[in-house]
């Protein structure tokens, strides 16, 4: 698995690639995002002075293609609002 996330101004981005196979649920799914992103996330709202409004899953969106590995590809955004990181859910 790999992670890839900065803060540009208020805004956490990134992206994360995982095994996600067919047979996986929604819910194994979230976890194994949970398990990738939640230490990162945490770092980075720190670094922002904020704490996350949400679990780690709901800041990754799936997007078109796969990575080199042939791992599923999630966006990641978040922005700093008030004292909080939120997701952001662009085009949905």
């Amino acid at each position: 698995m790999s992670v890839s996330l900065s803060i540009e101004g208020k805004l956490v981005t990134g992206e994360v690639a995982l095994d996600v196979h067919p047979a996986m649920t929604a819910a194994e799914r979230d976890r194994a995002l949970d398990a990738a992103l939640s230490e990162r996330l945490t770092e980075l709202a720190t670094e922002l002075g904020v704490v996350l409004a949400s679990a780690a899953h709901r800041y990754a969106k799936p997007i078109p293609g796969k990575d080199a590995a042939g791992k599923t590809r999630f966006a990641i955004v978040g922005r700093a609002e008030g004292d909080h990181l939120v997701p952001v859910r662009k085009g949905g």
